[in-house]
């Protein structure tokens, strides 16, 4: 009989010596697994700061994306909605392009934000058949080093282009948004 008491001593400390030397290897592997959850957490809050309003949207619930909506007119509501439709349709490399722009934008100071919504007033205000054109020169403008595009801007050719708010704007843009990355 003290013999099968011994053993069933000796099996159960065996028993616990397993259980004891397997909860510091759990614990290990809890620390571990919340050790990941926090890094992830963290690079989300470091993604989340340089989001776009887009971005935010894009990871918004659909109960979290109504109640934006509610807040909003019916007017708004209806051009939102179909401004992120048409940034949907996009090709892949012209949201990414876009998304770019938005960061560029957002890293201005308050005071040129406000000079470049003016300037993007000034530009759609523009009738509809410059506004190719105006697009296009900015863009070869903002393609050049500073010295070419100076040149340029001062050229004959340029100056019988554009028209003196054309002119202007051009310049205003280049000098806000620089050259292209």
């Amino acid at each position: 009989m003290r013999r099968s008491v011994a053993i069933a001593g000796l099996c159960a400390l065996l028993l616990a010596g397993a259980v004891f030397a397997q909860r510091p290897e759990a614990e290990e592997r809890a620390a571990r697994k919340e050790a990941r959850a926090a890094k992830r957490a963290a690079a989300q809050e470091r993604a989340k700061a340089t989001d776009t309003p887009l971005e935010r949207w894009q990871r918004m619930t659909p109960e979290e994306r109504q109640r934006a909506l509610a807040k909003l007119t019916p007017e708004r509501r209806r051009e939102l909605q179909q401004k992120l439709q048409q940034f949907r349709s996009l090709p892949p490399e012209q949201r990414q392009q876009l998304r770019e722009r938005y960061r560029a934008f957002s890293q201005l100071p308050p005071e040129q934000q406000n000079h470049a919504r003016e300037l993007f007033r000034q530009f759609n205000s523009l009738p509809e058949d410059r506004r190719p054109l105006v697009k296009r020169e900015f863009e070869e403008l903002r393609s050049l080093p500073e010295s070419e595009r100076r040149a340029r801007m001062n050229s004959e050719a340029f100056r019988s282009r554009y028209s003196p708010g054309e002119q202007q704007m051009l310049h205003d843009l280049t000098r806000v948004f620089g050259s292209s990355p």
